[in-house]
């Protein structure tokens, strides 16, 4: 049997020239081109040099958690299935028959002993390796010449940070623990908000596709400086009834005033490797702890210890380049499209061991702001297409990435603090991109 996997997968299309010149850094500058956001050729060269040779996530441990349970998802275009053997491996595999190309599972998630190709019946194992080929021997079949592929292309390299998969095409990859760096404090706290260290996700995901190019929501979720002004209904209403309607706390302020100075506080972080965060101080643990939700803080401070505790309970948002974000009680996954199309998976979970009022909270402020009747994703893809819309336009070539960036602290370990509303998380990943995309 002839094996197919373990080898880079090339966008045909993609131009092989660098393109770092669409990013424009120096001294108190940076600028990128419109072209990088909407040139089909460049779209297809980011599928090659960054979704075909980088970290990509594709889902949680706990979505594969019994043998033969699988999920479907993208790694930028291709479709991949990731699965549980009877081992307790977890494999990612192209999701598409080495035969004549169709897909194979086209549910979102399930459990199976096998993938049989609905076209022509070929059967795989839950690894990938091929099994069976229909009607082999009828007349008109296959000779014993035939050289038969070993199964599906299965990726190179799966590995798994906390129960977060990440999948790779490129087997020279660094291992997910090196390639995350600090982004790993954003999956540490959100986890650590839990007794036990782990989440759930309860429910299907959100799912919402908008009319603008993928790196938009990848530069939004650490943008402090838009809330104000792209949420303004929200923030009304805010003012008007607080935590009456399901906040739950999480966009505090009694007026547009006192959010904002809410808002603009904490840093910002533009982290090697692409990933960004946005961070808050912690909590008032005295109110906390005279609150409701007393015992569950003080579980936590005996878990961790209050220094450790107070900064895992503090706000941070943050992305891991080049498709996943997290905020409040919520992962976040895109997938590129086109360059003028984005689909959006939003997974509300839940902290494992926490009170069962404190989950019903937070979701219920998911629901308030980032759910289908909600203010936050609406306003935020109703933007995203205005974005798109506006960069049509030839008349002005470059957009301009260059808030805070005189203020910004730079370590030597390329680790870079901004303060709170400085556009430093939204340069990381265009640094990582230019970086990437130089490499023809």
């Amino acid at each position: 049997m002839t094996s197919i996997a373990g080898t880079i997968p090339i966008v045909r299309s993609a131009p092989q020239e660098s393109l770092e010149h669409l990013v424009d850094q120096g001294p108190n500058r940076f600028r990128v081109h419109t072209r990088a956001y909407t040139d089909r050729a460049i779209f297809d060269a980011e599928m090659d040099r960054i979704f075909n040779r980088t970290w990509v996530f594709v889902g949680l441990e706990s979505e594969v958690a019994s043998p033969g349970d699988y999920k479907t998802t993208f790694i930028g275009l291709q479709p991949v299935i990731m699965t549980r053997t009877d081992d307790g491996r977890i494999h990612v595999l192209v999701n598409r028959c080495v035969h004549r190309g169709s897909v194979l599972a086209r549910e979102a998630r399930g459990n199976a002993c096998e993938l049989q190709c609905p076209y022509h019946g070929w059967l795989y194992g839950m690894d990938g390796t091929l099994t069976a080929v229909s009607e082999r021997r009828d007349p008109g079949g296959y000779s014993d010449a035939f050289d038969a592929p070993a199964g599906l292309f299965r990726l190179p390299r799966v590995e798994s940070y906390r129960g977060f998969v990440f999948a790779s095409f490129n087997a020279g990859v660094a291992p997910i623990s090196e390639a995350l760096g600090r982004a790993r404090v954003l999956i540490d706290r959100r986890l650590d908000m839990s007794p036990t260290g782990h989440i759930v996700l309860r429910s299907k995901p959100y799912i919402a596709r908008y009319q603008g190019n993928w790196k938009f929501i990848l530069e939004n979720i650490n943008d402090a400086y838009h809330f104000m002004h792209t949420h303004k209904g929200f923030v009304a209403l805010q003012a008007r009834y607080g935590d009456s309607t399901g906040d739950f706390g999480l966009h505090k302020g009694g007026s547009g005033t006192a959010m904002r100075a809410q808002r603009f506080r904490g840093n910002t972080w533009d982290i090697p490797g692409g990933h960004a965060q946005l961070e808050r101080p912690a909590l008032d643990l005295a109110q906390e702890l005279a609150g409701p939700f007393g015992d569950y803080y003080r579980q936590l401070i005996a878990l961790r210890g209050e220094e450790a505790m107070l900064d895992t309970a503090g706000k941070i948002s943050g992305t891991i380049f080049p498709n996943m974000g997290m905020i409040h009680q919520q992962i976040r996954v895109w997938r590129p499209i086109a360059p003028d199309l984005t689909e959006v998976e939003i997974y509300p979970y839940e902290l494992e061991g926490a009170p069962e009022a404190f989950n019903a909270g937070m979701l219920r402020s998911q629901e308030r702001f980032y759910g289908p009747s909600g203010y936050g994703m609406s306003d935020d893809i109703d933007i995203f297409a205005r974005n798109q819309q506006g960069l049509a336009g030839s008349a002005v070539e470059w957009l301009i990435l260059e808030r805070g960036i005189d203020s910004d602290e730079m370590g030597p370990d390329g680790l870079c603090r901004g303060l709170p509303s400085s556009e430093a998380p939204q340069r990381a990943p265009w640094r990582e991109w230019q970086k990437l995309m130089s490499r023809a």
